[in-house]
């Protein structure tokens, strides 16, 4: 029951993303597998986020709780703290928050733990 109410967050997470700002650049070409992400906030520190998987509509990603005043200029995920594992996200939605490639980082076999879930329950869908 946990699983099926945890994906079906996430599943209305991405259609929700996918509506955001219809303007947003619609170029993909910069959004890589294991890449962390930097995205200024409106209150202005930086978040981190990191791609775990791409999709044609949609990004997967492992978002941080960590917040920096000033934007970081190397990171390490293996030195954050994920607040969320795993979550989809439309591309548009992504993209519209401008992400700036800080570096780019193998992906575990446990950052992708949750992503194999959401396969999982996807199949046949």
């Amino acid at each position: 029951m946990k699983l099926k109410t945890t994906i079906t967050i996430f599943v209305g997470m991405l259609l929700m993303a996918s509506c955001v700002n219809k303007d947003a650049k619609n170029n993909d070409t910069n959004l890589v597998v294991g890449g962390l992400y930097l995205a200024q906030d409106d209150d202005g520190t930086y978040g981190v986020s990191k791609i775990l998987a791409l999709e044609d509509q949609g990004v997967h990603v492992r978002l941080y709780s960590d917040k920096f005043e000033t934007k970081p200029t190397d990171l390490n995920s293996a030195d954050l703290k994920f607040i969320i594992g795993h979550v989809p996200i439309g591309k548009e939605g992504f993209i519209s928050s401008k992400p700036e490639l800080l570096k780019v980082e193998k992906v575990t076999d446990e950052e992708l733990e949750g992503y194999n879930y959401y396969l999982e329950a996807m199949k046949g869908q």
